[in-house]
Protein backbone atom coordinates (compact mmCIF):
# COMPACT_ATOMS: atom_id res chain seq x y z
CA UNK A 1 0.00 0.00 0.00
CA UNK A 2 1.08 3.25 -1.07
CA UNK A 3 1.81 5.97 1.64
CA UNK A 4 -1.01 8.13 0.23
CA UNK A 5 -3.11 5.40 0.11
CA UNK A 6 -2.82 4.60 3.59
CA UNK A 7 -3.03 8.08 4.13
CA UNK A 8 -6.32 7.96 2.60
CA UNK A 9 -7.69 4.91 4.70
CA UNK A 10 -6.46 6.39 8.03
CA UNK A 11 -8.54 9.81 7.89
CA UNK A 12 -11.77 7.52 6.59
CA UNK A 13 -10.90 5.08 9.80
CA UNK A 14 -10.94 7.71 12.07
CA UNK A 15 -14.36 8.43 11.30
CA UNK A 16 -15.24 5.15 13.64
CA UNK A 17 -12.95 6.73 16.22
CA UNK A 18 -14.26 5.96 19.46
CA UNK A 19 -12.74 10.06 20.70
CA UNK A 20 -15.08 11.31 17.67
CA UNK A 21 -18.18 9.27 17.49
CA UNK A 22 -18.62 9.14 21.29
CA UNK A 23 -18.40 13.55 21.77
CA UNK A 24 -21.00 13.52 18.28
CA UNK A 25 -23.10 11.25 20.39
CA UNK A 26 -23.29 13.35 23.48
CA UNK A 27 -24.02 16.61 21.45
CA UNK A 28 -26.68 14.91 19.40
CA UNK A 29 -27.63 13.23 23.09
CA UNK A 30 -27.66 16.73 24.56
CA UNK A 31 -30.25 17.80 21.51
CA UNK A 32 -32.79 15.07 22.09
CA UNK A 33 -32.69 16.14 25.54
CA UNK A 34 -33.34 19.50 25.99
CA UNK A 35 -35.85 19.09 23.03
CA UNK A 36 -37.88 17.09 25.48
CA UNK A 37 -37.18 13.83 23.56
CA UNK A 38 -35.98 11.92 26.57
CA UNK A 39 -37.86 8.52 25.22
CA UNK A 40 -36.69 8.82 21.70
CA UNK A 41 -32.69 9.24 23.73
CA UNK A 42 -33.82 6.51 26.23
CA UNK A 43 -34.50 4.34 23.18
CA UNK A 44 -30.91 5.09 21.26
CA UNK A 45 -28.77 5.10 24.32
CA UNK A 46 -30.29 1.42 24.98
CA UNK A 47 -29.40 0.69 21.48
CA UNK A 48 -26.08 1.77 21.53
CA UNK A 49 -25.10 -0.17 25.14
CA UNK A 50 -26.78 -3.28 23.62
CA UNK A 51 -24.36 -2.69 20.52
CA UNK A 52 -20.97 -1.48 22.92
CA UNK A 53 -21.61 -4.59 25.15
CA UNK A 54 -21.84 -7.00 21.98
CA UNK A 55 -18.74 -5.36 20.78
CA UNK A 56 -16.67 -5.47 23.66
CA UNK A 57 -17.70 -9.17 24.85
CA UNK A 58 -16.68 -10.27 21.80
CA UNK A 59 -13.49 -8.78 21.85
CA UNK A 60 -12.55 -10.02 25.97
CA UNK A 61 -13.90 -13.80 24.73
CA UNK A 62 -11.04 -13.99 22.53
CA UNK A 63 -8.60 -11.43 24.08
CA UNK A 64 -8.66 -13.55 27.18
CA UNK A 65 -10.25 -16.88 26.08
CA UNK A 66 -9.28 -17.25 22.16
CA UNK A 67 -12.72 -17.80 21.73
CA UNK A 68 -13.37 -16.89 17.96
CA UNK A 69 -13.99 -18.73 14.76
CA UNK A 70 -10.61 -19.54 12.56
CA UNK A 71 -12.99 -20.56 9.49
CA UNK A 72 -14.61 -16.93 9.15
CA UNK A 73 -11.48 -15.39 10.84
CA UNK A 74 -13.09 -13.87 13.60
CA UNK A 75 -11.83 -12.06 16.30
CA UNK A 76 -14.40 -9.69 17.36
CA UNK A 77 -16.90 -7.22 16.12
CA UNK A 78 -15.29 -3.95 14.86
CA UNK A 79 -16.19 -1.64 16.93
CA UNK A 80 -14.75 1.47 14.70
CA UNK A 81 -17.92 0.09 11.65
CA UNK A 82 -20.37 -0.42 14.38
CA UNK A 83 -19.25 3.56 15.95
CA UNK A 84 -20.04 4.67 12.45
CA UNK A 85 -22.66 3.19 11.66
CA UNK A 86 -24.93 3.07 14.33
CA UNK A 87 -23.82 7.16 14.86
CA UNK A 88 -23.38 8.94 11.51
CA UNK A 89 -26.73 7.72 10.25
CA UNK A 90 -28.35 9.35 12.88
CA UNK A 91 -26.53 12.69 12.62
CA UNK A 92 -26.98 13.02 9.03
CA UNK A 93 -30.54 12.14 8.73
CA UNK A 94 -31.47 15.50 11.34
CA UNK A 95 -28.51 17.72 9.74
CA UNK A 96 -30.09 16.99 6.00
CA UNK A 97 -33.65 17.10 7.34
CA UNK A 98 -35.57 20.00 5.14
CA UNK A 99 -37.41 22.79 7.27
CA UNK A 100 -40.63 21.17 8.32
CA UNK A 101 -39.00 18.02 8.06
CA UNK A 102 -38.58 15.34 10.70
CA UNK A 103 -35.65 12.84 9.51
CA UNK A 104 -34.16 12.69 6.08
CA UNK A 105 -34.12 9.02 4.73
CA UNK A 106 -31.33 10.47 2.48
CA UNK A 107 -29.14 11.42 4.82
CA UNK A 108 -29.18 8.30 6.93
CA UNK A 109 -28.76 6.43 3.48
CA UNK A 110 -25.19 8.21 3.66
CA UNK A 111 -24.52 7.79 6.96
CA UNK A 112 -25.02 3.63 6.31
CA UNK A 113 -22.76 4.41 3.60
CA UNK A 114 -20.08 6.27 5.00
CA UNK A 115 -20.28 3.47 7.91
CA UNK A 116 -19.41 0.94 5.12
CA UNK A 117 -16.35 3.11 3.81
CA UNK A 118 -15.17 2.66 7.64
CA UNK A 119 -15.73 -0.64 7.64
CA UNK A 120 -13.53 -0.87 4.61
CA UNK A 121 -10.80 1.51 5.91
CA UNK A 122 -10.76 -1.30 8.72
CA UNK A 123 -10.01 -3.76 5.99
CA UNK A 124 -7.40 -1.58 3.90
CA UNK A 125 -5.19 -1.34 7.72
CA UNK A 126 -5.65 -5.04 7.96
CA UNK A 127 -7.37 -4.02 11.49
CA UNK A 128 -9.92 -6.51 10.69
CA UNK A 129 -11.43 -9.20 8.63
CA UNK A 130 -14.07 -9.70 6.14
CA UNK A 131 -16.84 -10.99 8.83
CA UNK A 132 -16.10 -8.26 11.92
CA UNK A 133 -16.31 -5.50 9.81
CA UNK A 134 -19.93 -7.57 8.17
CA UNK A 135 -20.48 -7.88 12.15
CA UNK A 136 -20.03 -4.43 13.03
CA UNK A 137 -22.00 -3.03 9.88
CA UNK A 138 -24.67 -5.01 10.84
CA UNK A 139 -24.89 -4.25 14.68
CA UNK A 140 -24.95 -0.31 13.54
CA UNK A 141 -27.50 -0.86 10.77
CA UNK A 142 -29.94 -2.66 13.77
CA UNK A 143 -28.94 0.70 16.42
CA UNK A 144 -29.73 3.64 13.51
CA UNK A 145 -32.81 2.19 12.36
CA UNK A 146 -33.83 2.13 15.95
CA UNK A 147 -33.13 5.87 16.53
CA UNK A 148 -34.69 6.46 13.06
CA UNK A 149 -38.19 4.24 13.90
CA UNK A 150 -38.50 6.52 17.39
CA UNK A 151 -37.03 9.93 16.16
CA UNK A 152 -38.60 9.95 12.20
CA UNK A 153 -41.55 11.54 14.07
CA UNK A 154 -39.30 14.67 16.05
CA UNK A 155 -38.45 17.61 15.02
CA UNK A 156 -34.16 18.18 14.18
CA UNK A 157 -32.48 21.19 15.43
CA UNK A 158 -30.55 21.91 12.86
CA UNK A 159 -28.33 24.01 14.51
CA UNK A 160 -26.80 21.56 16.91
CA UNK A 161 -26.93 18.74 14.67
CA UNK A 162 -24.30 21.46 12.40
CA UNK A 163 -22.15 22.09 15.43
CA UNK A 164 -22.38 18.13 16.30
CA UNK A 165 -20.37 17.73 13.06
CA UNK A 166 -17.68 20.15 13.92
CA UNK A 167 -16.20 17.29 15.61
CA UNK A 168 -16.17 15.43 12.57
CA UNK A 169 -13.03 18.10 11.97
CA UNK A 170 -11.19 15.69 14.61
CA UNK A 171 -10.27 13.00 11.90
CA UNK A 172 -7.44 15.10 10.51
CA UNK A 173 -5.75 15.31 13.94
CA UNK A 174 -3.71 12.10 14.09
CA UNK A 175 -3.15 12.52 17.85
CA UNK A 176 -6.89 13.09 19.06
CA UNK A 177 -8.41 9.20 17.85
CA UNK A 178 -5.76 7.65 19.73
CA UNK A 179 -7.13 9.78 23.00
CA UNK A 180 -9.14 6.91 24.00
CA UNK A 181 -7.15 3.52 23.83
CA UNK A 182 -10.02 1.62 23.66
CA UNK A 183 -7.75 -1.93 22.63
CA UNK A 184 -5.64 -1.29 25.75
CA UNK A 185 -8.36 -0.97 27.94
CA UNK A 186 -9.77 -4.16 26.30
CA UNK A 187 -6.65 -6.14 27.09
CA UNK A 188 -6.35 -5.41 30.29
CA UNK A 189 -10.14 -6.37 31.08
CA UNK A 190 -9.37 -9.44 28.92
CA UNK A 191 -6.70 -10.49 31.00
CA UNK A 192 -7.92 -9.62 34.39
CA UNK A 193 -11.01 -12.01 33.45
CA UNK A 194 -8.97 -14.70 32.21
CA UNK A 195 -6.24 -14.16 34.83
CA UNK A 196 -3.92 -15.08 31.46
CA UNK A 197 -0.73 -13.68 31.17
CA UNK A 198 -0.64 -12.31 27.70
CA UNK A 199 -3.55 -11.83 25.36
CA UNK A 200 -4.62 -14.24 22.50
CA UNK A 201 -3.45 -12.95 18.90
CA UNK A 202 -4.98 -13.54 15.54
CA UNK A 203 -2.21 -15.88 14.78
CA UNK A 204 -3.29 -18.03 17.65
CA UNK A 205 -6.82 -18.42 16.11
CA UNK A 206 -5.16 -20.50 12.55
CA UNK A 207 -3.10 -22.17 14.57
CA UNK A 208 -4.86 -25.26 15.30
CA UNK A 209 -6.18 -25.26 11.57
CA UNK A 210 -2.56 -25.17 10.38
CA UNK A 211 -1.35 -27.69 12.72
CA UNK A 212 -4.90 -30.19 11.86
CA UNK A 213 -4.09 -29.58 7.73
CA UNK A 214 -0.42 -31.02 8.33
CA UNK A 215 -1.42 -33.58 10.58
CA UNK A 216 -3.92 -35.11 7.79
CA UNK A 217 -1.30 -34.51 5.32
CA UNK A 218 1.16 -36.55 6.96
CA UNK A 219 -1.70 -39.42 6.98
CA UNK A 220 -1.92 -39.13 3.60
Amino acid sequence: MSFHAADFWIVITHLGAAGIMLPLFLVIATELWLAGQKSDLLAWMLAMSTGGAIVLASKIAFIGWGWGSASLDFTGVSGHTMLATSILPVWMGRLLAEPGQRFSLSGVSLGLAIGAAVGVSRLALEAHSPSEVMAGWLLGLAISLTAYKVMRHRRAVQGVAALAGAFLLLVFIPSWPGYFPTHKWEVGIALALSGHAQPHVRQDLHRPLRGSAAELSRRD
